[in-house]
């Protein structure tokens, strides 16, 4: 039997059951909209005439829920859930970029375990049907994690909003601890002598590598003198900001005059032929396959340690959100790592020449000249 429950001001029917083989009690609560305990009384009545089937997974609709005068079954499938946390999300603002990549997850869901399937009902086995489907296709742990985190972000909606009783177990992947995938000074320079790849895109690789900036940021990225300012809509939602000298101010330029005249590409983005461009020419050199083009931001990363910028310094330049995402890269071996970055070591030593060799001449501090460093 369904019992009353208020609930600011307004009754609810409430039903509870066990299901076999689960020691935790299940509640479904349906409102009956309506402040008064007479009416509420009586909408309870039809409740009990299919509490039966609720406690099946049935979902109905209810006269005072509908245009109807009549009780009617409702099946709120996984299709039907999709669709009403879709229009959900689309009033939250999120980023189209985020848009697309929740839409990508829950659509394998769908496919993965059938869109007809009750929301009630999905429980482990489906969560681990869903896993094995987007390993078959090739997916990464990262990436299996990301529409892992979608599908239960769906789920605690659904939850919170009452429309669902308890959460599947929905567990990430484990991934392993790796050392970032930076490109060295040597596979660098190899780039920038590939016959075959224009200078364009040399520059704007070697802009990207100084800077540590994610491949879309400049597009939402502002000029303001010789800072670059990145916005709060960037991945992290935390505003920061970049000084240009005069060599990426003038690559910055650039870029932003070729992607206003159309880049010369058929991809939707300048961005994805950016990051093409740059994944063939790691191949052409014959770089680690794993490298790409998100390896420049490690790049910057760890150059920017060598160089002895703090580990919260960098955190602030990368824009994360916490210092435990950037400590990943306090983790390597520096010492061993700056084996692989010579022109660094090569300029603190010339810096060094130059400031004690001036000290014979003049009374000067012994610290580097930073335009060397």
């Amino acid at each position: 039997m369904a019992t009353l429950r208020k609930r600011r001001k307004l009754w609810y029917a409430r039903v509870r059951w066990y299901e076999k083989n689960d020691p935790y009690q299940k509640e479904k609560m349906i409102p009956l909209r309506t402040p008064s305990k007479v009416e509420a009384m009586e909408r309870l009545s039809q409740v009990n005439k299919v509490v039966a089937d609720i406690k099946e997974g049935m979902v109905f609709s209810f006269p005072w829920l509908t245009d109807s005068k009549y009780t009617t079954v409702k099946r709120f499938t996984l299709l039907d859930a999709v669709k009403q946390y879709g229009d959900h999300r689309s009033k939250l603002g999120l980023r189209p970029k985020t848009m697309e990549l929740n839409n990508g997850g829950i659509d394998h869901f769908l496919r993965s375990v059938g869109a007809n399937l009750p929301l009630e009902k999905v429980d482990t086995d489906h969560i681990l049907l869903f896993i094995g489907y987007l390993k078959a296709r090739g997916l990464s742990i990262t990436t299996i994690n990301i529409h892992l985190r979608t599908i239960s972000t769906m789920f605690r909606y659904y939850q919170k909003i009452g429309m669902l009783n308890k959460v599947p177990l929905i567990e990430q992947r484990r991934v392993d601890n790796r050392e970032p995938k930076y490109i060295t000074d040597s596979e660098f320079q190899s780039i920038k002598e590939l016959e075959g790849l224009d200078d364009l895109y040399k520059r704007l690789f070697f802009f990207y590598r100084e800077t540590g900036l994610r491949l879309r940021e400049t597009s939402i990225a502002e000029l303001s003198g010789r800072w670059l300012d990145i916005p709060c809509e960037s991945k992290t939602h935390s505003e920061r900001h970049i000084e240009l000298d005069d060599r990426l101010l003038m690559v910055y330029a650039e870029l932003m005059e070729w992607v206003s005249s159309g880049y010369g590409s058929r991809l939707k983005t300048p961005f994805g032929h950016i990051s093409k461009k740059f994944k063939q020419a790691l191949r052409n050199i014959g770089a680690d396959e794993k490298k790409n083009f998100h390896s420049l931001r490690h790049t910057f990363a760890v150059r920017s340690l060598i160089k002895g910028v703090s580990i919260y310094e960098l955190k602030l330049l990368m824009g994360h959100s916490s210092v435990t995402t950037t400590e990943c890269y306090s983790n390597i071996n520096l010492k061993r790592v700056s084996q692989d970055f010579p022109t660094l070591a090569s300029k603190e030593q010339e810096a060094v020449k130059l400031v004690k060799r001036d000290t014979v001449l003049r009374d000067t501090r012994m610290v580097p000249d930073p335009y060397l460093a």
